[in-house]
Formats: C-alpha cells, structure tokens, sequence
C-alpha cells in the first residue's frame, strides 16, 4: 500500500487528495486569486509533495470563488517598479517562474478547470497543465502586453503551438481576450461546459487519468513534451529504449491480461 501522506494547510492555496486525484486550489478569491511570491512559493511546496505521493495519479487544479486566476498581484506589480533586474530575477522567477516550470514538468498527468478569469500569469499557470477544461464563465486573457511587457512563464512558447501563430499574436501581441466558447474552438481549451458542470466534468477526466497506468503516462508526458523539441530521428531512438522499460513492467503484463480476459486493467505503477 502506498504510504499516506498528510498534506499541511496553507494560507494562499488548498490541497487535498483523494480517489487517486490530487487537487489543488488557488484560494484568495477576495482578490480573484491573484498571486504573489508566498503563495507561488506554497505552489511550489505543494508540488513536490503531490509529485512524491504515490497514491495521487492525477492533479487538478482550479480556483476558489469566481476566478481561476487574475494574474499579478496589483500590489505586488506595483513594488516591481522599484525592483532592479537581478532582483526581479531573485524574486519574481525564484517563485512564478519555478512555480510554473515545476508545473509544466510535473510528471503526473494535469488537469486545470478553469472556472473563471485566468490572466496573465493565471493564464499560463492553465497553459502549463497538460488538459483545459473551461466554464462558460471562462475568459483567458495574456495581459502582460497591457503593461508593457511580455509573456515570460512560456506563453509564447505553448500558445502558438495550441491555437496557430495568427491567433497566438492576437492573443499575445494584442491583448485579445477570448472567452470559454472560443477557447474550445480554436483548441485553447480540449471542452468548454456550463459553469455548474465544469468541476464534475474536470474531475471526470482526472478520474479517467487516474485510472490510467501510471509509469506509461509519465513516459507519454515525457515523450510529447521532449516531441516539440527535439526530432523525429531521436525521438525514434528514445522511444525504443522507453517502450522497452515498459515492456519489462509489471502494469504492461496487467494490460496484457486484462486485454485477453476483457476486464478493466489494474495497474499498480510498477
């Protein structure tokens, strides 16, 4: 049996776990879930402790309230003005930068249920999950070129690669906001449902993740990612040797079995 872990209360954010499923939730929704370094640093620690529970297989994340996120603290972007360069660089992308980066790397399959606004850096902290599922209430908004600046935690890296290069510049170089019906139509998003279906269908898929093998998805994951960057050529190469480990697994036998007698697969992750 896997070890229980006991997840520690925090003050920006919740995280629980249950059914296979990790959950983390923005939680400042007196302020639409904007975020400072404290609570990119909770995100952070969260992390790492979802990523070392081996009973979790699957992490979603949304917000609390009516926002996903609205990006930026105003406080907090207010005290950068003052900032010199090595300081932003010590403050700002110890926290935001390594809090999404961690994300995007997170070896378990993620899932965010973008409830609301998700701006600025809310927007790539969805970005950075390997599925989207919006409300109809949605409204993704890159509001970075609105002061001035660019989108640095890899939206201009993913987007482009999600919805085109046309609408990726409208997004990025214009400001444009799209709401939760054309996020779906452009791929922004893999479904927009109704508000009040928006966490049961989100869990549904998370579900459907956990469920999954979990040693398979992490080398998938691994595999797409290292896909937009690499080449086919050595992409054949790495793929051989993954496809060999988990052959030897135990989870690749479970399939087999569960595939000859027609029952649902167990898989343990080993």
């Amino acid at each position: 049996m896997p070890e229980t872990i006991t997840y520690p209360s925090y003050e920006f954010i919740q995280v629980s776990a249950g059914g296979g499923i990790g959950r983390l939730v923005l939680n400042r929704p007196e302020v639409l879930n904007a975020l400072t370094p404290e609570m990119m640093a909770e995100i952070i620690a969260a992390l790492e402790i979802l990523e070392a529970d081996d009973a979790v297989r699957a992490l979603l994340i949304t917000g609390a309230g009516r926002a996903f996120s609205a990006g930026g603290d105003a406080g907090f972007l207010e005290k950068l003005i003052d900032y010199r360069p090595f300081e932003i660089k010590d403050t700002v992308y110890a926290f935001f930068g390594k809090g999404v980066r961690n994300l995007k790397m997170f070896p378990k399959p993620t899932v965010a249920a973008v409830n609301g606004p998700a701006a600025g850096a809310g927007f790539e902290i969805a970005l950075a999950c390997d599925f989207r599922v919006a409300s109809s209430k949605a409204l993704f908004h890159q509001s970075w070129i609105h002061l001035g600046l660019i989108s640095p935690l890899g939206g201009m890296y993913l987007l482009p690669r999600l919805v085109g290069l046309a609408r990726a510049n409208e997004i990025l170089l214009l400001g444009r906001q799209v709401d939760g019906a054309e996020a779906a139509a452009m791929g922004l998003v893999n479904e927009t449902v109704t508000h009040e279906e928006l966490d049961a269908t989100a869990a549904r898929l998370a579900g459907r993740l956990a469920d999954g093998p979990p040693l398979a998805l992490r080398a998938m994951k691994e595999g797409i990612r290292r896909g937009m960057e690499s080449t086919l050529a050595a992409e054949w190469e790495h793929s051989v040797y993954v496809q060999g480990l988990l052959i030897d697994s135990e989870d690749y036998a479970e399939g087999v079995r569960a595939l000859v007698e027609r029952r649902k697969a167990n898989f343990k992750g080993r």
